[in-house]
């Protein structure tokens, strides 16, 4: 994905994306783990990532949904549920799941603390 590319999702959304988010986007345009036991938190009680939507050239797409607050974008898939990311001044950057169309979890201030906290658990499960 170029700047350009990134620059004009923003203007179709007309919302601005936080430095963490895009720097991602620009290199990866969205993504899948290494691993499949990625977590963010414990196995038992935490998050599997599945995979980050793509901004362009992907079936599955970044957007703004109609359930999701006015602010919020639909950034990628979990092993039950999806991420979302708010873009409103208060939560600028925040990482939320959510499992239903009402419900939002917020699970990490900022991209970055997501990414951070993210743990590949594939010995423990490969070693079982």
């Amino acid at each position: 994905m170029t700047p350009e590319e990134l620059n004009k999702f923003e203007l179709e959304i007309e919302l601005s994306l936080p430095e963490d988010y895009k720097a991602h986007m620009l290199k990866y345009n969205g993504g899948t783990p290494l691993s499949y036991y990625f977590y963010f938190g414990e196995p038992e009680d935490g998050i599997r990532l599945s995979y980050f939507f793509s901004i362009e050239y992907g079936a599955l797409l970044v957007e703004k949904q109609d359930y999701l607050p006015k602010m919020h974008i639909s950034i990628g898939k979990t092993e039950t549920g999806y991420l979302s990311m708010s873009l409103d001044e208060e939560n600028f950057g925040a990482i939320y799941v959510y499992y239903s169309e009402v419900e939002l979890e917020l699970i990490a201030t900022s991209f970055t603390e997501f990414l951070n906290g993210l743990i590949d658990y594939s010995d423990d499960f490969e070693n079982q």
